[in-house]
């Protein structure tokens, strides 16, 4: 009877909760302004590891264009509106979910593209449904080969070539397989076997397409049954696994076969083979390292690293462009990382022109490498300013450039706007905060407030190493104190906050960290000399992530809400987690809410800023991403109501309690007291109630609508 009744309780406790949420909107109408200009795309959440499709996202006849990003596995639409790109992100929810890479073209011959992409070392492809708006339906989770009937291998880190390789008019597929360097061609026999394109029937039709060797951006060509000279290297032969390449088949001579563009994850050029063959006998006769300069004098591709191409209309004059990006998903180009080429040309013979090196990228906040936001009023204006950190700016080193953006809110209370006053915010990119290596640190992490009682806000930097820096504020700026303050170390990527945790008039410091626990370091000291000696790992029972990967990259934001702490916490896999049952219990578990509804995301490493920046009562989230870019989410008109109504607990102080507890209860509602086996042993409406004469156990409170626990020690 015991277990049946907290069985029961806890039952309703959870429903209450999965039904109910806490409700934000997407908001891409704050403006952003960086150099005096106001950017097309301020919200887009960044671009570093580009793949570039076309797709009627509004089916008004009209391609439109859609980016998946490598970094955190996200999609970023983009109408076409008159000839001009805008972002949009309501299209994303359209799509199913994508990982490492993302190829769209029309299998079918509906004239919809379809989806094909990567799912267990093979290719899922999605048909395109849509009727009256965008829709997608799973046509098969694994193409197979009909020579083998095993599934066709596509290595997550490369990018096949879906592609009409013999012009029988269906979609054939060039990738490389485990075992080398040599080009598989599937061919697809729907035609063939069923006079349409409705099929996705693959058949192995040769192990070395071309007739060339690729050994890591070296060539063997006439490789005729597959037969080469080896590569030799200094002692190393041509053969071993395959380690990473990018693919795109294009007729570039106007010869009606398809040449190759090759990238290679090791290197920063694109190659052209051109195929002196036919359709159905391809036989490789040239390579070009240098791509496209050497066909039509313009610069040739130059990314760091791991180059690969697209081949879209990206300047609505009806003609295909060409575009170049980093195929790597981490330390490699990230802000200028979307070179495009327009053709001059027409679709079979391209002639390529470099434009810019940031093609939608620069249209939107990206700051490289991972974004962390803050909220801090910096000149007292009562106007919460951005201070958004990154983990770094690619850098030609190899080590990346980490710096904190200062972005001043310049709009009203109503309406916040922001505009960059420094990309550097103290010059932090040049202090060596890493004192073991005298040099700057990386993956910088601000957060605000008074940690010596004279009423001036300090700042706390965390870093890559799980460190933490304090800069003192003397009012009108922030002065570095001590690097590695009071030794604190929580392992890897620190992203700290200074705040009041226990109410207890000092501030106190909560830490996230790689290992997606929270570590809470309460302020044992004075206001005027602090003292965080204790820590208290895995804070209110917390690990982030920890069913999908054992880094879960924790980011928390503990915030005040109607009179009550909640904690909201990013994630690697970009989930924003919200805690409650904080009040009362600094030492015990917290409950989560299932409560967030599903459209704040904004890929994969979030951190999140939360505040009220419009005044209006409901808390508004800006999140940042591995891609170094901000997404902003505006609290609805029943978030207020939601958090009402979805609390797991009501709070109890203490909490356990051998003599008294106290229960908020201003409206003087009837408290009931329930023992573990559901009997009632107590009322009141009284606030502070006696339990010493209580058994020791567990008792449930029920108050109106809510209910919770205590346990009697």
């Amino acid at each position: 009877m015991k277990n049946k009744f907290l069985f029961i309780l806890l039952s309703l406790i959870f429903n209450t909760i999965s039904f109910s949420q806490i409700n934000f909107t997407r908001d891409t109408t704050v403006s952003v302004f960086e150099n005096s200009t106001q950017l097309k795309h301020a919200w887009n959440g960044g671009v570093n590891s580009a793949q570039f499709s076309e797709i009627d996202l509004d089916l008004d006849g009209t391609n439109d264009l859609i980016i998946f990003d490598r970094s955190g596995n996200r999609i970023s639409p983009y109408l076409n509106v008159n000839g001009n790109f805008v972002f949009s992100p309501e299209y994303r929810n359209s799509f199913p979910s994508i990982e490492s890479w993302l190829i769209l073209n029309d299998y079918n011959c509906d004239g919809k593209q379809d989806i094909f992409t990567y799912q267990n070392a093979g290719i899922a492809v999605y048909t395109n449904t849509s009727s009256s708006s965008l829709s997608f339906t799973l046509a098969t989770s694994s193409i197979t080969n009909t020579t083998s009937g095993q599934g066709i291998y596509v290595s997550p880190m490369d990018l096949p070539a879906i592609s009409d390789i013999d012009n029988d008019g269906d979609l054939d597929i060039l990738t490389f397989e485990i075992s080398g360097g040599f080009v598989h061609y599937f061919k697809n026999e729907s035609i063939e076997n069923h006079g349409n394109c409705d099929y996705l029937e693959y058949s192995h039709n040769n192990g070395c397409w071309g007739n060339f060797y690729e050994g890591l951006n070296t060539y063997i060509l006439d490789c005729f049954n597959c037969l080469c000279p080896p590569i030799t290297i200094g002692s190393s032969s041509r053969y071993g696994k395959h380690a990473g390449s990018t693919l795109i088949a294009m007729d570039v001579d106007g010869d009606m076969d398809k040449d190759l563009i090759l990238g290679d994850v090791s290197y920063t050029n694109l190659n052209l083979l051109i195929n002196g063959g036919t359709p159905q006998s391809a036989h490789i006769i040239m390579v070009d390292t240098a791509f496209p300069q050497n066909i039509t004098n313009t610069i040739p591709a130059d990314i760091h690293i791991f180059p690969s191409a697209f081949y879209i209309d990206a300047t609505h004059d009806g003609t295909k462009d060409l575009i170049v990006t980093t195929n790597m998903q981490n330390n490699s180009a990230n802000k200028e990382s979307c070179w495009i080429y327009e053709n001059s040309g027409t679709n079979s013979t391209p002639n390529f022109n470099f434009i810019q090196k940031d093609f939608l990228q620069g249209g939107g906040v990206d700051l490289g490498e991972n974004a962390h936001p803050t909220f801090y009023d910096e000149n007292g204006d009562g106007l919460l300013d951005l201070f958004v950190g990154n983990y770094g700016y690619h850098s030609s080193t190899g080590t990346p450039i980490s710096k904190i953006a200062f972005y001043k809110n310049t709009g009203t209370i109503q309406n916040p706007e922001f505009t960059l006053i420094s990309d550097d915010f103290l010059g932090l990119s040049t202090i060596p905060l890493n004192t073991i290596l005298n040099r700057p640190a990386l993956n910088l992490h601000p957060t605000f407030g008074d940690l010596n009682g004279d009423f001036i806000d300090d700042l706390i930097i965390g870093d890559n190493d799980g460190k933490i820096h304090l800069f003192t504020g003397d009012g009108t700026t922030f002065n570095i104190n001590t690097p590695n303050f009071d030794s604190i170390d929580v392992g890897y990527f620190a992203s700290p906050q200074i705040i009041d945790v226990n109410r207890d008039g000092l501030n106190d410091l909560i830490i996230g960290s790689k290992s997606g626990q929270i570590s809470y370091f309460e302020n044992k000291g004075t206001p005027t000399n602090p003292d965080f000696s204790v820590e208290y790992i895995k804070w209110g029972g917390i690990d982030v992530d920890s069913l999908y990967i054992s880094n879960g990259f924790s980011s928390p934001k503990l915030i005040e809400i109607n009179d009550e702490y909640h904690l909201f916490i990013g994630s690697y896999t970009g989930k924003t987690y919200l805690y409650n049952n904080i009040d009362g219990n600094i030492n015990g578990i917290f409950s989560e809410l299932n409560t967030i509804n599903n459209i704040v995301w904004e890929g994969g490493k979030n951190s999140v800023a939360v505040s009220d920046i419009n005044n209006d009562s409901l808390m508004d989230i800006i999140i940042g991403n591995q891609s170094g870019g901000l997404a902003f989410f505006k609290g609805d008109t029943t978030t207020t109501t939601q958090i009402e109504e979805i609390r797991e607990y009501f709070n109890i102080y203490p909490n356990p309690s051998s003599h008294t507890i106290y229960v908020k209860n201003k409206k003087q509602e009837k408290i009931f007291i329930y023992n573990s086996l559901g009997e009632l042993v107590f009322n009141t409406k009284e606030e502070y109630i006696n339990v010493e004469e209580f058994p020791v156990g567990i008792y449930v409170i029920k108050k109106g609508k809510e209910t919770s626990q205590f346990i009697k020690k």
